[in-house]
């Protein structure tokens, strides 16, 4: 049985599972800026890493409230976490808004 979606997003094939994932709470923002102002280019150290899945597990649970940070650290991995970033950050809509208008508007899984 899917998930209910309650928080429009971006949905994001993890390896086919496709969850949707919506931008950060203002909230989770706020607890994250300082870490996510520092966020490097080279994502390979330790601290980014943690921001990454903390970040994207932040958001997941909008939707996903059960899914635990361990769960997410499986799910993103070096070939994705630009995009699943990408995602994370969408505060504006505007990856969002330009698939729904690319292929309608249709609740993600």
């Amino acid at each position: 049985m899917a998930a209910i979606v309650k928080v429009k997003g971006v949905p994001f094939d993890f390896n086919g599972r496709v969850l949707v994932i919506p931008p950060l709470t203002l909230g989770a923002y706020e607890q994250l800026q300082q870490r996510l102002a520092e966020f490097p280019s080279d994502v390979r150290d330790q601290a980014s890493i943690e921001t990454t899945i903390d970040s994207v597990h932040a958001a997941l649970r909008r939707n996903y409230p059960d899914m635990t940070r361990e769960e997410v650290g499986g799910l993103v991995d070096f070939s994705n976490m630009q995009d699943v970033m990408a995602c994370t950050m969408d505060v504006a809509g505007l990856k969002r808004k330009a698939l729904e208008a690319e292929l309608g508007d249709k609740p993600g899984e």
